[in-house]
């Protein structure tokens, strides 16, 4: 499941979300229609430093795998 970065809403109804694919590491930014979909790849070092504030993850930060028993569900769920 993606997780959250942000919304941006502006004061005339236009609501706009911004994901990370934990699996991917790709940015999803849905308005209105179809998602799109920036690849992990073709972000810069310098866009993925301002999306971190956000909760942007580089690949290789977060386990590759889940660990086996009730604690390794934890590291699935977005932080609050």
């Amino acid at each position: 499941m993606p997780i959250r970065l942000f919304t941006i809403q502006d004061g005339e109804g236009f609501v706009a979300d911004a994901f990370q694919c934990p699996v991917t590491g790709n940015l999803i930014y849905k308005s209105s229609g179809t998602p799109s979909v920036i690849a992990y790849t073709d972000l810069t070092d310098e866009q993925i430093m301002r999306l971190e504030k956000y909760g942007f993850r580089r690949l290789g930060e977060s386990p590759a795998r889940m660990e086996s028993g009730p604690d390794g569900i934890e590291e699935l769920l977005p932080r609050q």
